[in-house]
């Protein structure tokens, strides 16, 4: 019983360390319409084809992105977010700009998030997870990039 106990409040610690961990960047996105959206949705775990805080998986929530901050109307499939999307390179990279990975994990094989600067995106990475800030850098996200897309 004490080793669940130690497990449950390791794993809560690590989802509050995770949210917490990029606060300061936040801020300095200078975007308070992002800003408060990405503070509501941070944590929120992954659902395959959720849609709500309940939980949403990476298409769903790009969609939701960019209707609530930039007020337009993308896809909720990710293959389909790339094919609706202007390609651009890497290092031409804006706030808002789609970034696209291969996924085995997922079962379209497709994975969706939403660069926020500085070689950061946000987005809901799979099962057993949530909401999220992730850096393009981290030795998986570089490996299995696929592209990026402005819509």
């Amino acid at each position: 019983m004490k080793t669940i106990l130690l497990l449950i409040g390791l794993l809560i610690g690590n989802i509050i360390y995770s949210q917490n961990q990029f606060d300061g960047y936040i801020e300095y996105l200078q975007d308070s319409t992002l800003n408060d959206f990405i503070n509501k949705w941070l944590g929120v775990p992954y659902k395959y084809g959720g849609k709500t805080k309940q939980g949403i998986d990476c298409a769903q929530f790009s969609k939701h992105l960019y209707k609530e901050v930039y007020n337009k109307t993308i896809p909720g499939v990710s293959w389909m977010q790339w094919k609706v999307t202007q390609r651009i390179n890497k290092d031409s990279l804006q706030k808002g700009d789609l970034v696209f990975f291969k996924s085995k994990k997922s079962p379209s094989g497709w994975h969706v998030g939403v660069y926020i600067g500085n070689n950061y995106f946000i987005h809901s990475p799979g099962r057993k997870d949530h909401v999220k800030i992730s850096s393009l850098e981290e030795k998986y996200y570089e490996k299995n990039y696929k592209g990026a897309g402005r819509a």
